[in-house]
């Protein structure tokens, strides 16, 4: 049955917070073997790595993290899996190749995306630009060429034709058998 508590009752059932059993002041333990969990936790936790405005560096970099160029970089940038920023002081003079690149320096060389390239408002290129997805913002420069690809990144042998054996012959018949009307003039 129901019993109400009484003052002795309550004092043998009292709440204490709960202490850590390993105090938190304790110096950190180091090792100089890595730790066979330490790869894993890199791998999926790529962060970002910064070329600060004063860095000039020349060579080929790749990698397996985030990029932001504040400083001068030549030669090639190659992060297939991750993304460039080159920020407004930054300056290079390579070819990039990442899943998203955005520019808001200067760029003298090709530029391919995997996902996209920007060039914002800042951003000046001198080369070529391969993605599925290129934005330009308004008052940017550029100078070169750009192709918009969903394909890219995949090797010509697997790539899609554009256009069917059946349907190259079908266009290559007058317009009259097929129905279909041709506007000509000048542009």
């Amino acid at each position: 049955m129901w019993k109400k508590p009484t003052d002795s009752d309550s004092s043998s059932h009292e709440t204490r917070p709960v202490e850590p059993a390993v105090e938190s002041r304790a110096a950190p333990v180091t090792s100089t073997s890595p730790s066979p969990a330490a790869p894993a936790r890199a791998a999926s936790n790529s962060g970002t790595s910064v070329i600060g405005s004063s860095i000039i560096l020349r060579g080929d970099i790749s990698g397996e993290e985030n990029l932001v160029v504040k400083g001068r970089i030549e030669g090639t940038l190659n992060l297939p899996s991750n993304d460039i920023q080159i920020d407004p002081e930054g300056r290079v003079k390579a070819d990039l190749m990442a899943k998203k690149i955005s520019v808001a320096g200067k760029v003298r060389g090709n530029l391919s995306g995997s996902e996209r390239v920007i060039i914002q408002k800042s951003g000046e290129v001198e080369g070529n630009i391969v993605a599925p997805r290129v934005v330009l913002e308004d008052g940017c420069k550029f100078k070169g060429a750009v192709e918009m690809n969903a394909d890219v990144g995949v090797t010509p042998k697997t790539a899609k034709p554009a256009v069917s054996k059946d349907q190259a012959s079908s266009a290559s018949k007058p317009a009259a058998n097929a129905g279909l009307t041709r506007a000509s003039g000048s542009a």
